[in-house]
């Protein structure tokens, strides 16, 4: 007898671009996806390593998205970080100056010509953010996801899914460079946080089931 799911969530990091060619939200994405942990609680992980280019990236978090995920907890890279930043605006913006993986350069500088200027993730930023505090690692709210695939990702999930009903909660993570060895900041003490911030995006869409949602 097949035992439905008990929930779906999207996890996805990125794959290597300009300046940084073993990217680190992807292994943080992989590793996560792959835990028993959640797979013995019937936690479906849709994992995925999106492109560090515009189009393609958006085509692989669209595929992601028609799974009808109840979360979405996107990774991502911030070269100078010290902490992990819990974004928590994605603006409708793109750099004209830094070419993707592919070479591109964006020709405007909306994501979206009618879209809004900003957009607030889906859940609770202060929850997420003492989640990962949890494993150890030292953690932060931010308001400023860049303005480079990063941000451009993060948009786009929160713009494609506005208008379901409920809408999936939607996090985007940024992650400084791993250290070497397995001390804080090694590789491994951020599996360690993208796993919490994983259990905590399951806590929040469990809880949004039955009651009303605050964003924030």
């Amino acid at each position: 007898m097949r035992v439905e799911p008990r929930l779906r969530i999207a996890i996805a990091g990125f794959g290597p671009f300009p300046g940084v060619r073993k990217n680190p939200s992807a292994e943080i994405a992989r590793a996560v996806a792959r835990s028993p942990r959640f797979r013995n609680a019937r936690i479906v992980l849709d994992g995925a390593v999106l492109p560090t280019a515009y189009g393609a990236a958006e085509t692989e978090l669209r595929k992601l998205l028609d799974n009808g995920p109840e979360a979405v907890v996107l990774f991502g890279v911030a070269g100078g970080a010290k902490n992990i930043r819990v974004e928590t605006i994605a603006r409708n913006r793109a750099s004209l100056l830094y070419p993707d993986n592919a070479r591109f350069v964006p020709l405007d500088r909306k994501l979206s010509a009618n879209g809004a200027a900003f957009l607030k993730l889906r859940g609770s930023a202060a929850a997420m953010r003492a989640a990962i505090r949890t494993s150890g690692a030292k953690a932060e709210l931010s308001i400023n996801a860049g303005s480079y695939l990063c941000n451009a990702v993060f948009y786009r999930a929160l713009a494609e899914t506005a208008d379901l009903k409920p809408p999936p909660l939607t996090f985007f993570i940024h992650v400084p460079k791993p250290e070497q060895g397995r001390g804080k900041g090694s590789l491994t003490s951020l599996i360690r946080a993208g796993e919490a911030a994983v259990r905590a995006a399951v806590s929040e869409a469990l809880k949004a089931r039955y009651v009303p949602r605050r964003d924030g």
